[in-house]
């Protein structure tokens, strides 16, 4: 009976601390995957930014390895 009685008392304490907030560990869960999308989405803007900048800097000429060099007599 005792056991049962604290039993009790401790289920009615963790109520107490939980209070209405019965889903809390699943709106932690939801806000941590929410943060961690955007952090991939942010992640894949500046990859997409960084090969963009290294494109449009690149100055180099494209050269036809084909060419064919005359040589002078």
């Amino acid at each position: 009976m005792i056991l049962v009685s604290a039993s009790l008392v401790v289920i009615a304490l963790l109520y107490l601390s939980v209070g209405d907030d019965v889903l809390y560990s699943d709106r932690v869960s939801k806000e941590k995957q929410y943060e961690y999308k955007q952090f991939l989405e942010d992640m894949k803007l500046k990859q997409e930014e960084t090969k963009n900048a290294v494109d449009t800097k690149n100055l180099s000429v494209n050269l036809d390895e084909s060419m064919q060099m005359k040589s002078e007599p």
